[in-house]
């Protein structure tokens, strides 16, 4: 039998998937995002202090406690001893003797814990902290106390 002229032939389906509106929403986002960008850089403007410190790793040994009030007065916990008031030469002279004992007993070095009044000046604890550092100390970590409980718990 002969075909119909005036029979339609079906296309073929396509079956891959249409590409040009994706492109033009990802174009469409590309130019929002790089208007808004740069509204979103807000910040205050911080004076920090300059002080040469290194990264510091974790231990495992019993730990120095090294505590700083807010009004710049220094204790240290060590061994025996416990929150011995110090001056800052006398901290570092201290901090370096136990350096020395522990490096000749072949252990560790001496991880220090600070443990700073919450209305201390930034700059303070960073003193702290390079003065540690002096003493050879390359472990100092910063104490913390338990988060209040929220209300109605």
């Amino acid at each position: 039998m002969k075909t119909s002229p005036y029979r339609r032939e079906k296309p073929a389906l396509n079956a891959q998937m249409n590409v040009v509106p994706y492109i033009d929403v990802m174009l469409v986002l590309l130019v929002i995002f790089m208007v808004t960008t740069p509204m979103l850089t807000t910040g205050v403007d911080v004076d920090l202090p300059k002080e040469k410190t290194n990264t510091l790793s974790s231990s495992s040994q019993l730990p120095v406690i090294v505590s700083l009030k807010d009004n710049g007065d220094i204790f240290i916990s060590y061994e025996s001893n416990v929150d011995m008031p110090v001056s800052e030469p006398e901290l570092i002279d201290t901090l370096s003797r136990l350096q020395a004992k522990s490096q000749e007993q072949g252990e560790e070095s001496v991880q220090v814990m600070i443990n700073a009044d919450q209305n201390n000046q930034y700059g303070s604890i960073m003193q702290l902290m390079a003065n540690l550092q002096q003493a050879g100390i390359k472990k100092v970590g910063l104490l913390t106390g338990k988060p209040l409980p929220e209300p109605g718990q």
